[in-house]
């Protein structure tokens, strides 16, 4: 094979490959009352995110109050679809994981005094979010 035919076939294989990886499971949600109860605590570790900062976003987006329990499941005030709900977090997952600069999702969050910053793992990249007020 010449070097142009290895070198498409490589691109080829590293885009499809790339979408494939990164599939962040379906959350349960449960609705009970006028409450609905989400299991984030999965979700919360394969995108490598604190429950707490998932919570905060969902309850900001929905406009519920709502509150974690002791076994990671948020719990908030109102009945919400889980169409809505997965929305919400597929909204979370391209604002607060994707990278912005290679579409990565291995990516880290942290504080910095009031401000999160996301560095990619992948190729390097550090950029501030906007923060959940």
């Amino acid at each position: 094979m010449e070097y142009d035919e290895l070198l498409s076939k490589i691109m080829k294989e590293k885009k499809t490959g790339r979408g494939d990886r990164f599939a962040p499971p379906q959350v349960n949600i449960m609705i009970s009352g006028q409450k609905t109860v989400i299991s984030a605590d999965i979700l919360a570790k394969y995108i490598n995110r604190p429950v707490a900062h998932i919570a905060k976003y969902l309850m900001h987006e929905l406009t519920a109050p709502g509150q974690i329990d002791s076994t990671g499941k948020i719990i908030m005030g109102g009945k919400f679809s889980r169409h809505l709900v997965q929305d919400k977090l597929d909204a979370y997952v391209k604002e607060y994981v994707i990278c912005k600069q290679c579409k990565s999702p291995d990516t880290q969050m942290k504080k910095v005094d009031n401000n999160y910053i996301i560095t990619c793992l992948g190729c390097g990249a550090e950029y501030p979010v906007g923060r959940i007020k």
